[in-house]
């Protein structure tokens, strides 16, 4: 295969990730691909799109410096700049067959295993936040463990029905899709467990009518389970007013206001 062809190949794979576009790096992907890095050991096609792929989202473009080919294999170092405007510098190296890029191995340079886990966790936490807002029971479970503990602001203490039948239940209850953002994520841990904490603000109309504007804590604990992280237990809470009243303190913000 011409050095030509392979750097296309190359810069194509890296032009999706920069367009956000999973079929452009499929077709040029092998139907038996791998990828390794510090964190992955040489997972599959599947794997890879499940753990490494909804890193798109945060890219924002690669500036690549000339790619070396010898035989099968092309060397490329870049500098990538995320769409928050950080910017960080890798080593890939493609092996190419048949026409296709069948294994890709990543030097990290200034990333460590610590800061790409928290990375996908971030990940993972966002497509969940996202798919709670557009009521997507299934898109929720797929970021959870099959047998999660949850521990929910609605009774009881321990939510103890199937969780997709919880959250039928629960997204019953609003007209049309919710407000569901998470603010002031924090990440820590990783390896094979890892805990997220920050408040959900959760907006949406009831089907009686009531407008909802609600703040509350969420705690995550995730664990990796084939290559890719999910959730295992999930907590919410509010305070409580210590005034004797026993109320739960629904109207505070951010910063110490109240709705």
């Amino acid at each position: 295969m011409s050095i030509s062809v392979i750097n296309q190949l190359v810069r194509q794979c890296f032009n999706a990730y920069e367009n956000k576009d999973r079929a452009a790096i499929e077709s040029v992907l092998a139907p038996d691909f791998t990828f390794s890095s510090p964190v992955d050991d040489n997972i599959g096609r599947e794997a890879y799109f499940e753990r490494c792929w909804p890193n798109s989202e945060h890219i924002g473009k690669f500036e690549l410096e000339p790619v070396l080919v010898e035989g099968d294999k092309a060397v490329v170092r870049y500098v990538g700049t995320a769409v928050d405007g950080s910017r960080f510098r890798n080593v890939e190296v493609f092996t190419i067959a048949g026409g296709k890029v069948r294994h890709v191995e990543v030097f990290f340079g200034a990333d460590t295993a610590e800061s790409v886990d928290g990375e996908e966790i971030r990940s993972v936490v966002a497509a969940w936040a996202e798919a709670v807002a557009r009521k997507d029971v299934d898109g929720v479970l797929a970021h959870f463990t099959k047998d999660p503990v949850n521990f929910f602001m609605a009774p009881p203490l321990v939510a103890d029905d199937p969780l997709g039948e919880n959250l039928r239940d629960w997204f019953a209850t609003f007209e049309g899709p919710l407000g569901h953002s998470v603010q002031q994520l924090r990440v820590s841990g990783g390896g094979s467990c890892a805990w997220a904490h920050g408040l959900i603000h959760l907006t949406g109309r009831k089907v009686e009518g009531e407008e909802t504007d609600l703040w509350y804590r969420l705690t995550l604990g995730l664990v990796k389970e084939e290559a890719a992280w999910r959730i295992a237990h999930a907590h919410e809470s509010v305070p409580f007013l210590m005034d004797g009243s026993e109320r739960a303190a629904t109207g505070l913000k951010p910063g110490g206001g109240e709705g």
